[in-house]
């Protein structure tokens, strides 16, 4: 906001000022012998009544020009304020004060200076420029608020209606991997990144059809015992829709829980086109995000279930106690390995490729545009002669597919299995001061060859499907004979 400056008043001369007469001009008291009027007088007279005249008028006009700009000012100011507190976004304008930083403090007070004089300062930090298109949509906002507070059937506070339209802003934004969690849901999410929780051990992706599938039972679960399947839709979770879940957090937070209670689960299973209700109790999980084995021929296989922490240095640990047993050839199998963590997945990549860009990414952050490249170092540990396959499914997806796609596009494996899940985009996630969080859509990564895979996938060298009647068994219960996909990927790497 403007403010009207006036200089310091300057003070007056205590003695009576001098006065000053135009040319030609006498006063009443001058006794001396009447001169001869100039023939100029009435003329210089005249000029002077005119130049008075003037001076007024530009005076009066410069006054009222400026007062009507300053009000004008004060009042377009105040009719934004009253806009926005009518929608309950500004809840106080003030004047920004001025203030003095030293250079000490500048880096550490940033994020709080002050305003510039011509924006407004609103508690709720909210401002938008005053647009037609801008104030037809607070116009609109305010409507429906006053149309909800008054009208639903159910009283909501003021605070209860503002967490709703955020909530509801983050759902609306056009990406299914943006989403907001509570508290409760962003600790149960951290629990989940550690790989130790207490729930029932099924891993769930959504799918595009906003559906939540099983994709994976980890091994002597609660789950497996139960019977539930890779495949299994959710239908309910204690009764709750799974429809009503916004996110897999969301759900997973439903699912998991404390130990030894029980939860009661609705699934559906295409397999056999039926429902089932399963009561499950809960345990402690503790997920191996890395296992390995040493096959025939001297083919090495690493699974990678999930790249959450410390996965890389667990894969790095498997490679090299397999060329410590004589590897000569190498099968990774990500299959149902639905992501996780990007600088994992990084460092996995150095173990197999020379210093590389093995992505692009362009996005926004801070509301500026963002592009990095993500490089591999040269830290090779897998000899670069040997042969390397690589297994995917239709839940592979996210991390999976930048490490399956990266190294495939450099020819550094060959490809089995079927089409990737498509997961072309990345998220971070930002805590709130409350302990929620926000996942947010932040960046979209593209391979070395320059192409993103959102809703595409990764396909693979060999299109390979399972047999029908074992595509819902769980891979690690497969015998050689029934994994067909694994058989071919052995071949490609064993030596003749």
């Amino acid at each position: 906001m403007n403010q009207e400056t006036r200089p310091n008043p300057t003070q007056e001369d205590p003695g009576r000022p001098q006065r000053q007469y135009p040319n030609n001009y006498y006063p009443p008291y001058y006794y001396g012998p009447p001169p001869k009027p100039p023939v100029t007088e009435s003329k210089c007279f005249w000029k002077i009544v005119l130049a008075v005249f003037l001076t007024a008028v530009i005076s009066i006009v410069l006054t009222l020009g400026g007062s009507y700009v300053f009000f004008s000012t004060r009042q377009a100011l105040a009719d934004i304020n009253r806009t926005e507190q009518s929608v309950g976004i500004g809840l106080e304008t003030k004047e920004a004060e001025p203030t003095t930083t030293s250079a000490v403090e500048t880096d550490a007070t940033a994020e709080t200076q002050a305003p510039s004089s011509n924006s407004i300062d609103t508690a709720s930090g909210l401002i938008f420029e005053r647009t037609p298109e801008n104030t037809e949509a607070l116009d609109k906002l305010s409507e429906i608020w006053d149309l909800l507070k008054d009208n639903f059937y159910l009283e909501y506070s003021d605070a209860e209606l503002i967490n709703m339209m955020s909530e509801g802003l983050v759902m609306n934004m056009g990406s299914r991997y943006t989403f907001y969690l509570s508290p409760e849901e962003r600790e149960l999410d951290k629990e989940g990144m550690s790989g130790e929780y207490s729930g029932i051990g099924a891993v769930v992706q959504m799918n595009e059809d906003e559906t939540y599938v099983i994709t994976r039972i980890i091994d002597d679960s609660p789950a497996m015992e139960a019977g539930l399947q890779a495949g299994d839709v959710f239908v309910a979770v204690d009764d709750r829709q799974a429809r009503d879940f916004k996110s897999v957090d969301s759900l997973a937070s439903a699912v998991r829980g404390e130990e030894g209670t029980k939860i009661k689960i609705e699934i559906y299973r295409p397999a056999s086109d039926e429902n089932i209700v399963l009561e499950v109790e809960r345990r402690q999980i503790t997920t191996a995000n890395v296992s390995y084995k040493m096959l025939d021929d001297n083919v090495g296989y690493i699974c990678v279930t999930e790249f959450t922490g410390h996965v890389a240095e667990n894969f790095k640990s498997a490679i090299i106690d397999l060329l410590d047993r004589g590897m000569t050839g190498l099968v990774i199998d990500l299959r149902d390995n639905g992501g996780g963590l990007a600088d994992e997945c990084i460092q996995m990549l150095d173990l197999l490729l020379d210093a590389e860009t093995v992505s692009v990414i362009r996005g926004r952050i801070g509301g500026e545009p963002i592009q990095e490249d993500w490089t591999t170092e040269d830290g090779v540990l897998v000899p670069r002669d040997m042969p390397v396959s690589l297994i995917l499914n239709q839940y592979s997806a996210s991390a999976s597919e930048l490490f399956a796609g990266a190294l495939q596009d450099l020819s550094r494996v060959e490809i089995v299995g079927v089409q990737s899940f498509g997961k072309g985009v990345g998220t971070r996630t930002w805590e709130l001061s409350d302990g929620s969080a926000l996942q947010i859509t932040n960046f979209e990564y593209f391979l070395p060859e320059g192409e993103n895979i959102e809703d595409k996938g990764i396909t693979p060298d060999y299109a390979i499907e399972l047999p029908e009647d074992i595509a819902t068994k769980q891979i690690s219960q497969l015998t050689l004979e029934e994994d067909t996909q694994l058989a071919k990927a052995i071949d490609l790497v064993k030596l003749d």
